[in-house]
C-alpha cells in the first residue's frame, strides 16, 4: 500500500503529475494539491479503468483546488464546506489496498490557506473539522500544511512551538504518526518545498499522518527529488510505504 501527497504547483499544467505517482511510483491512494480535476491528468478514453475514482473541488478563485485519488474501491467525498477546494475529504470503502474487515477509512487532503490567526489557527481550524467527519473511522492525513511538521534531535533549529502544537495534537488528539518522522528516526527532515526567493533552504511542509497503530506496517517514507520534480513543481512528493 502506497500513499503519496504532492502539491503540482498552479494545477499542475504539465498534466503528467497524477500519472507519474500512479504508473511509475505503484501509487494506491493520492493526496493532490494545486491540481486539476482527474480528467485532466487520466483522460477517460485513455484511463477508462479509472474513472470516478477522485474527488476534486476547486479552491475559488483559483482554477485549482485539493484532490483525493484511490485506484480502487468507493470513493464518496466528505464535505467541508469552510475549506472548500482547499481542504477535501473522502471515505474510502472496499479498496484492493485495504485489508479485508478493517474499519472505514476517512482520508484528507489538505492545502492549508493563509486566514486569520495564519496558517497555524487555520490547521487546528480544518482539524476542528475533520474530527466529526472522522468518528470511528481509520483516519489519514496527507498534504500541504504551510508550516513545518517535522523535527529531529539533530536539527539545527527546533520546531516552533506554535508548529509543534500542531503535531502534538495530530499525534495525541487524533492518534496518528507523521510517517517520514517514523520512517526517518534521527534524520533531519526533506526539503519538501523549495523556495522561490531561496531554493537552498530546506522548509518540510508537505507531509501524510496516519493511524499509529500502523506503525509495524510502515516500511518506508521517502522525498522524491532531483532535476525532473523541479521542473514539474515547487513542491516535492512525499510517497509513504505500507506493508499488507
Amino acid at each position: 500500500m502506497r500513499v503519496a501527497t504532492y502539491n503540482m504547483l498552479k494545477g499542475g499544467t504539465k498534466r503528467v503529475h497524477w500519472l507519474k505517482m500512479i504508473a511509475e511510483h505503484a501509487v494506491d491512494l493520492l493526496f493532490a494539491q494545486e491540481s486539476g480535476p482527474q480528467e485532466h491528468f487520466l483522460p477517460p478514453l485513455l484511463h477508462s479503468d479509472l474513472q470516478g475514482q477522485s474527488v476534486w473541488d476547486m479552491a475559488t478563485p483559483n482554477r485549482w483546488g485539493s484532490a483525493v485519488f484511490s485506484t480502487t474501491g468507493a470513493v464518496k467525498q466528505l464535505q467541508i464546506p469552510k475549506f472548500n477546494g482547499w481542504v477535501v475529504g473522502a471515505e474510502i470503502t472496499r479498496p484492493a489496498w485495504r485489508r479485508k474487515g478493517a474499519r472505514p477509512l476517512a482520508v484528507f487532503s489538505v492545502h492549508v490557506p493563509y486566514g486569520q490567526g495564519g496558517y497555524t489557527k487555520q490547521v487546528h481550524a480544518l482539524l476542528d473539522e475533520i474530527t466529526r467527519l472522522a468518528v470511528g473511522k481509520d483516519l489519514i492525513i496527507g498534504g500541504d500544511f504551510n508550516v513545518s511538521i517535522s523535527h529531529s534531535p539533530e536539527a539545527d533549529k527546533p520546531m516552533n512551538k506554535r508548529n509543534a502544537a500542531i503535531h502534538t495534537r495530530l499525534t495525541e488528539e487524533f492518534g496518528l504518526m507523521n510517517c517520514w518522522q517514523e520512517a526517518n528516526p534521527g534524520r533531519p527532515p526533506a526539503q519538501t518545498l523549495r523556495w522561490t526567493g531561496n531554493r537552498t533552504i530546506p522548509y518540510h511542509c508537505d507531509g501524510i499522518f496516519a493511524p499509529r497503530r500502523w506503525q509495524k506496517r510502515l516500511q518506508s517514507c521517502t522525498v522524491l527529488s532531483g532535476a525532473e520534480w523541479d521542473r514539474l513543481s515547487d513542491h516535492n512528493p512525499v510517497i509513504a510505504t505500507f506493508s499488507d
